[in-house]
Formats: C-alpha cells, structure tokens, sequence
C-alpha cells in the first residue's frame, strides 16, 4: 500500500510548486500548498491528506492510523508534503518500512519519498536507508539530528532550501542521480564522509554555519558551491572531483583545506572570498584552477599548488604571501599583493601584466620540488616527468618556429616570466626566472627592478646572415636583448633571424582581449627601456650586465629618427671603433689597422732617402787678427724620398714598424722625416692613443664589478 497516494506531476525534477520565503523553522506557516490538506485545527494544517483520509499522518486518529500503519510495507512510496513529523508516529511509519528487520544490518526500504516542507525530527531510520526513486526534502526543517548513514539515494535528491537544526551526517551515501541542496541551511556541523556523487552536487547558495567536512568524498559530475557560505571550518581533504568544480561567488570565512584532493577538470573559484587559511597541500589540479577575482584577507601561504593553468588575474592578497606554484602557466594579470608577495615557480611561464606589489617582492624560480608535511612525514609535491615533458612541448609549440631564432631554455624547472607590462617593479626581485620573452615596455620605475641569479634574455641571431641591406652580409654582435626589439629589428631591411611576433600562450591569447600582443616599439621607447633596465643592472653592480644594455640604448639612440645628423655620425664611429665602448676586439682592431696605416704611409711616404751622403763645404775665413783658417761645413739636403723600387727595404720597414708603434703611444723619436712623415705620424699620436683608451674601457666594462 503507498502512503499517500503520489501523483506523476510531483516525480519530475524540477519543481514547480509552492516556495516559501525563506528557510527558516516557520517557513512551512508561509507556504501554499497545491496539494489536499489536512482538515486539522480548521484547515490550517497544511499536512498532505493521508490518501481516503481528511486528515494528514501527525493528526490521524489513533485507530485510523493503526490501520493504516498495517498497510505500509518495504518500498511504499512516501507523499507526506507539509506535515510535521515531530511526534513517534514517524518512527513507528519508517520501522514498517524495514527490510527484513531480522538481519544484522536492516535497511529501510522507500519508494517515491516527497517530505517537502516537513519537519522532521532526529530519527535514525534513515540509516542505510535505500531510496528506490526520487527524494524530495524541499523546505524540509530537521529538527535534531539527521544521519543518513549508509543510505542510497537512487533517483534525484533534492534538499532545496531545507533547514538542519543539528548534525547533518552523511557517511558511505551514494546519489545516484542529481544531489541538490540549493539554499540549504547547515546551522550545525554538516559531514560528508565517503561520499559517492554520481550525479551532480549541487550546494548554490548553501549556509555552512560550522564546520563543513567532505573528507573522501567522490564527485563524479560537475559539483557547483556557487555562493556557497562556510562560516566554519571547511574539510575537502582527499575528495575528488572527475569533472571539475565551481566555487564562484562563496565565502570561506574559516581555515579552508583540499589537501589531497584530485581535480581532474577546470575548477573555478572565480571571486571567492577567503577570510581564514587555505590549504593546497598535495592537491592536484590536472587542469585549469581559476582564482579571478578572488580576495585572500589572512592567507600567508598559497600552495603549492599543482596545475596545467592557474589564474590568479584580478585577485587580491591582503597580507604578505608565499606563493608555490608548479604549472605550464601562471596568470597574475591585475592581481593585488598589498603586503607583498614571494612567488616561488616551478616550469611555469608567468603573466605579472599590471601586477601590483605593495611591498617587497621576488619572484624565483625554485629547482627542488615542493615538499609538504603529512603528519610526521614529509612528501615532496609535483607533476609527473610525463606532464611536465606535456608542458614543455606545448610551449615549444606555442613558441616563435626555430628558424625564428627560438632559444630553448636551458633547464625545464626554470619559469618564465612573459610581462611584466604597467607593472609597478620598483621593489620587485627576479632570481633564476627565463626573460627572454618578457614584455617591458609599460613597466614603471623599471630602473629600480632587481635581477639576480641566472634571469637570461634573448641573444642576436648568431650566424652570418645574407640580404638586401648594406652591407649584404653581416653578423649580430651578441649582447642581451629585449623581447620588443624583435618586432622593430623584423621589420627592417636586416629582419632575418628576428621574430616579428611575441610569443603567447593559447590560454592567454583566448583570455586576453587585446591578445597580450607587444604594442609597437619604436626605437626611441626601445632606448628607454634599455636605459631603465641598464641602470638597474648598474645600482646592483653589475657592469657586464649592464654594458650589454647599455650597447642596446646607443643603437636605438643610432636608429632613431629623432637623433639629430651630428650626433648620429658620432655613434655611428664610436659603433664602429669600439661597439659603444663595450666591443674591446673592435678597438684592437681598429688600433691594428690604425697602426697598419701608418707603417704603410711612413715606408713608402713618410722615411726620407739616407743613402746619399750629406756633401761638405769647405772654405777659408780670416781671424780676427787676419790669420787665415780653413773651415768645413756639413750641410743637409732636402729630404728626399728614395725611387720607388728602393722604397721597401728592410731597414726601412724597421723603421717605419718601430716608428708607428711608438706614435699611438706618444713616444718621440728623432728620425727624421719628410713633410708626408710627420703629418702621418701626428696622425698616430692622435688616434692611437684614442682607440687604446676605447679597448681599455671595453675591457673595463667587461671585467668592473
């Protein structure tokens, strides 16, 4: 025999019929129900008639409800909308609903259970009780305890807006189909222990007002907490989640901890609040875990977290953190570290794109895998060398072709930073993180930015190159260069070997509405960076460093438009002496040619003929006393260059050789020399000594600490 009679239109699974205002205990007094009531108290029972009845199952006469107490087996269906089952007659229903209640372990047996807007008390018969159809707890008010233990909900449960006074346990229950506790209210401890969800799980909207425990729970489908409330404490240790989850919009005001727990699709805490502590220990993400929007108020330790992508874009940390990351990618656009933050990185490559540091802050690549403490044990947390071989293929993949003079990184766990654009960086420090793809230009107070460790950039393309330019065949110098200069230098005449694009991501390039591109970058902005970046490198005494930028700012300053005739003649020598003052080999060079020339114009210009001798004058003069005395004179003829056949001697070459070498070093000698000779010679003293002081600042440079 059912109890009630059940109607097909309250079996579907979207419900229809009567809401109350809110949840609380005497929301059943605000509903209206579209059901038979009972003809208790003048109508004003809104109990569910009892099938031939006029009165619903609290207000059945004693006879009459023995009667029908003897009708009710295992597996009768339940329609008991609106009625208060505070009172035994509940129990005594459920206990003829027992199958076989001679074995040790009983269950109770239900078919269609509809007990929307009931308040029921604290029975234990729902333990290992098995739901045969659908449950509907709607607007349902548990007065004490309420333990499903064991229980099996076959069909679609539904708990939308219901009440829990007491402990609500559920411990080894399996949802079948959909599990929906929209709007419930919790006011008490709320357990869910090794549970298996099917279906969906679904807690919108649901007010945890203590603790809320889902220690090894199974979400099969897509479980949403969207606007869920945790005032207490909230467990998600060793859960796991087969498709994902949604934490959008909830509020964990508590300690917060997944340790252990297994996503194995997106999930989502997109503007979620967390008030206390949230614990990540050991938790794996397999793929997109997003933070948009999110606000960390007591967080001082974030991970580590393990993911394919993680989103922190838009979320806020109000006291100094430690981030741990281990991830492809890491996006940190508009995030707010309003005490500062240490980000410590693993692989992943990073968009810090108008990133705000309050305080002091670094961010480093870490080369020993996270560790994490169980107990007495200590664990080290990571992907695995399958995953992380994933991640670096789809970044070569998403990576500028290798004709386009792609440099690998040297070590897989070294991260890359990709933008650091209208970022504030003036107490940001980076340690052992890739820079070959970093976007600057933006970045404010780039001068004051930290580098230390082994940050690379990208170098020229070291080969020799062929095109339509002059000369038609050149060679790069190497030095370090900014990820903005390919862009400019690829579309010039000399672009090969330069990209003409930056580098992006697919998941920023989708996320991003301008694409995250380089915007373009000019030779004087260029400069500009240089300029900010070399005197970074300079405060932190490192010169080498800063000569290689130093080198990039003198070309763009050379290239741009806004240098003025004059001045662009003058870097265009100091690039050819010296490159800059930073190329020492470049000096020599130019000192070896120096003094190439002026051997060459002394032997065959500048050393008079010596193989005439000088002829003499001889003659007689009187004394002053009129005696007179023979005189001889040696006079010295013009300097004459010898023919041209006896012009390249041996002795005059040594000359010639002794001679120019010692004129770049202002050493005087007193050969003579013809009029050719001794401007050749004034030639020497003045460029020697020029280009020796260019190699020696070039070797300076190179070697100043």
């Amino acid at each position: 025999m059912n109890l009630p009679e059940s109607h097909p239109d309250d079996r579907q699974i979207a419900y229809n019929g009567p809401v109350p205002d809110d949840t609380t205990a005497d929301a059943r007094s605000r509903v209206k129900p579209d059901w038979p009531t009972c003809s208790h108290d003048e109508g004003r029972c809104i109990g569910r008639r009892v099938a031939e009845y006029e009165y619903c199952l609290a207000h059945l006469p004693p006879d009459e409800l023995d009667g029908l107490l003897q009708s009710v087996e295992p597996g009768a269906d339940l329609d008991l909308r609106g009625t208060d089952l505070t009172g035994a007659v509940f129990d005594r229903l459920l206990v003829r609903m027992i199958e076989e209640p001679d074995s040790p372990d009983p269950s109770t047996l239900i078919g269609i259970a509809d007990l929307r807007y009931c308040d029921i008390p604290a029975v234990k018969r729902f333990r290992r009780a098995q739901f045969a159809d659908d449950a509907r707890f709607d607007g349902a008010t548990f007065t004490g305890e309420a333990r499903f233990d064991g229980a099996t909900f076959t069909g679609e449960a539904r708990f939308d807006g219901a009440t829990f006074t007491g402990e609500a346990v559920f411990v080894n229950v399996t949802f079948t189909g959909d599990a929906v506790f929209d709007g419930v209210k919790f006011a008490n401890e709320a357990i869910f222990e090794q549970v298996e969800f099917v279906g969906r799980g679904i807690f919108a909207d649901a007010h945890f007002v203590d603790v809320a425990a889902f220690i090894g729970v199974a979400f099969t489908g897509n479980p949403w907490f969207e606007s869920a409330r945790f005032d207490g404490d909230a467990f998600f240790d060793s859960a796991h989640f087969a498709d994902g989850a949604s934490f959008d919009n909830a509020t964990f005001a508590g300690d917060t901890e997944f340790g252990g727990a297994e996503f194995e699709g997106n999930v989502h805490f997109d503007k979620v609040a967390f008030t206390g502590s949230i614990q990540f220990a050991g938790t794996t993400f397999a793929h997109v875990v997003t933070f948009v929007g999110a606000t960390f108020a007591l967080v001082d330790v974030f991970g580590p977290v393990v993911a394919e992508v993680i989103s922190l874009n838009r979320a806020s940390f109000a006291k100094r953190v430690a981030v741990k990351v281990e991830a492809s990618l890491l996006s940190a656009e508009d995030v707010r570290f309003d005490d500062g933050v240490e980000l410590r990185i693993r692989h992943a490559r990073v968009w810090l794109r108008r990133a705000f540091f309050g305080a002091a802050s670094s961010v480093s690549g870490i080369a020993v895998p996270f560790a994490v403490t169980f107990g007495q044990q200590t664990q080290e947390v990571g992907a695995e060398p399958e995953r992380i071989e994933a991640w670096t293929i789809a970044a070569r993949q998403e990576s500028v072709p290798k004709k386009q003079h792609d440099q690998n990184r040297d070590e897989a766990w070294v991260p890359q930073v990709l933008s650091l654009q209208e970022a504030d960086v003036s107490q940001v420090t980076l340690t052992d993180v890739d820079l070959r793809w970093c976007r600057f230009a933006g970045a404010h107070q780039l001068d004051k930015l930290r580098l230390e460790g082994r940050s690379p950039f990208h170098r020229p393309p070291g080969r020799w190159l062929t095109g339509w330019a002059w000369p038609p065949v050149w060679r790069w110098s190497g030095r370090r260069v900014l990820a903005e200069e390919h862009p400019w230098r690829a579309s010039r005449r000399k672009s090969a070997g330069w990209s003409p694009t930056v580098p992006l991501p697919n998941y920023l390039a989708e996320q991003i509405p301008d694409g995250g591109q380089v915007p373009a970058v000019g030779p004087e902005r260029l400069a500009v960076l240089y300029r900010s970046l070399r005197k970074a490198l300079e405060d932190a005494k490192n010169e080498p460093g800063a000569g290689d930028f130093y080198y990039g700012e003198m070309d763009a300053r050379r290239h741009a438009s806004s240098t003025g005739t004059g001045e662009r003649l003058v870097l265009v020598v100091y690039w050819l002496l010296s490159g800059y003052g930073q190329r020492a080999g470049r000096a020599f060079a130019a000192l070896a040619l120096l003094v190439g020339v002026l051997f060459t114009g002394l032997t065959y210009y500048g050393l008079p003929d010596t193989s005439t001798p000088a002829a003499p004058l001889t003659g007689t003069v009187r004394t002053p006393t009129g005696q007179p005395q023979q005189v001889t004179i040696e006079t010295t003829a013009p300097a004459k260059l010898p023919p041209p056949d006896r012009r390249w001697t041996a002795e005059r070459m040594d000359k010639a050789a002794r001679i120019a070498l010692g004129s770049v070093v202002f050493r005087d000698t007193d050969q003579k020399l013809t009029t050719a000779g001794s401007w050749i010679l004034m030639a020497g003293r003045a460029f020697g000594p020029l280009l020796l002081a260019l190699a020696a600042l070039a070797i300076r440079a190179r070697v100043k600490r």
